[in-house]
């Protein structure tokens, strides 16, 4: 998964990069072992064949932000 903007902090880079290497390892373990592979696709659990060449992306989700800082208030 390449996503526009690269996490600054190196830890949420290490964990994306622990996630996406684990992801990996489970598709070829299924593909090579012959067995479906269970994803989440427009709402709905489905399965993927194993032979079909289908290529699984995961599309990143969108984040809004309020760039606006809030004022915090010291009781």
């Amino acid at each position: 998964m390449k996503t526009a903007r690269h996490p600054k902090n190196s830890m949420t880079r290490k964990a994306l990069t622990a996630l996406q290497e684990a992801v990996a390892q489970v598709v070829a373990e299924h593909r090579r072992d012959g067995r479906p592979l269970a994803i989440w696709q427009d709402g709905k659990a489905m399965l993927v064949a194993p032979g079909n060449g289908a290529v699984v992306r995961e599309t990143p989700p969108t984040y809004r932000t309020n760039r606006k800082r809030q004022k915090m208030s010291h009781a």
